[in-house]
């Protein structure tokens, strides 16, 4: 007499093989995770009714920074094989004088390296235009699949330009950025 093993069927053959791959994954880390940075209170003084543009008061540097290697550690990963810009965000602070971004008609950011003699091209990483009319916060458009790493291992810088007039009253915001991290 011959044995034979009992059949499964093919919705246990599936169970098994989803655990398996979960294990299989779970055993490799994380594949990316997600940091967020802030900018800081960023300040533009009123002019009540100046004729100045924006862009003769509107800080041409974002102050935002990435410490890669810090953030790693903190994930206990082993390196980043990539880094991505997901988000990016313009917020009135709460005791901002200025009730709202109507004074910002567009914006755009850029990001260059800081090393001298790069061959890494300034990229233009986010824009908005028009920004949105009454808005307290608005996010950037983002320009999909920038690799960030090469510029933060070199040293990254994040450029402004912005256009539109003066704010009547002192306003104060932040930009908050979240970067997508790519492990190896």
């Amino acid at each position: 007499m011959m044995f034979s093993p009992p059949s499964l069927s093919s919705r246990h053959l599936l169970i098994a093989a989803l655990a398996i791959l979960m294990l299989g994954l779970s055993a490799c880390g994380i594949a990316a995770f997600t940091i967020t940075e802030d900018s800081g209170v960023i300040e533009i003084e009123g002019r009540g009714g100046s004729l100045l543009g924006l862009g003769d008061v509107f800080p041409t540097r974002i102050p935002l920074s990435v410490n890669l290697e810090q953030e790693l550690q903190a994930q206990d990963a082993d390196g980043a094989k990539a880094v991505y810009l997901t988000d990016l965000t313009f917020g009135l602070e709460s005791d901002s004088e200025e009730p709202n971004f109507d004074f910002i008609d567009e914006v755009t950011i850029t990001i260059e390296s800081t090393r001298d003699g790069s061959d890494l091209p300034a990229v233009e990483l986010a824009w908005r235009d028009p920004a949105p009319e009454g808005a307290t916060d608005f996010a950037l458009e983002i320009e999909d699949g920038v690799n960030l790493k090469p510029y933060i291992e070199e040293g990254m810088r994040l450029s402004s330009d912005a256009s539109g007039s003066a704010p009547e009253q002192t306003a104060r915001f932040r930009v908050i950025a979240d970067f997508r991290v790519e492990v190896l």
